[in-house]
């Protein structure tokens, strides 16, 4: 039979991971925004007939691929999150030392984040190149 202590060990060794997953999720929360917001703007765009908007669209198609790529790998965080969640309590229950698959899953959820962060930020500073082809077009009339 498991001792409260142990129960108690599991718990503080889960913390970590749930507080990621938590982080990784406002950072989903966020990034399912954004590409709603650019895909109902290129919605709107392909609706008017203005020769003008084939640019922004195509901006804004590049901008939904890199938070779709984004996405996708905050969703693999959070699953390696979820998943050392899951080999923590069992370590501690079955009592095994699961110390390379901890490493790993930790691991992996940290190097997606960076790379979604990665395409995030891509998409951040390239969302202002329809802003600055809009410029440039009423500059131009």
């Amino acid at each position: 039979m498991m001792s409260p202590t142990s129960v108690f060990e599991a718990l503080q060794l889960a913390i970590c991971p749930v507080i990621l997953i938590s982080a990784y999720g406002l950072l989903l929360l966020s990034l399912t925004n954004r590409l709603g917001r650019a895909i109902d703007r290129a919605r709107l765009l392909l609706r008017d007939e203005n020769l003008h908007s084939d640019l922004q669209v195509m901006i804004l198609m590049r901008r939904a691929r890199w938070i779709r790529l984004s996405i996708l790998f905050i969703v693999v965080a959070i699953v390696s999150a979820a998943s050392l969640v899951l080999v923590l309590f069992t370590s501690v229950f079955l009592q095994i030392d699961a110390k390379l698959i901890v490493w790993a899953l930790f691991a992996a959820s940290l190097f997606s984040l960076v790379v979604a962060l990665s395409y995030f930020i891509s998409e951040v500073f390239y969302s202002l190149s329809a802003l600055e082809a809009e410029f440039d077009r009423s500059a131009m009339d």
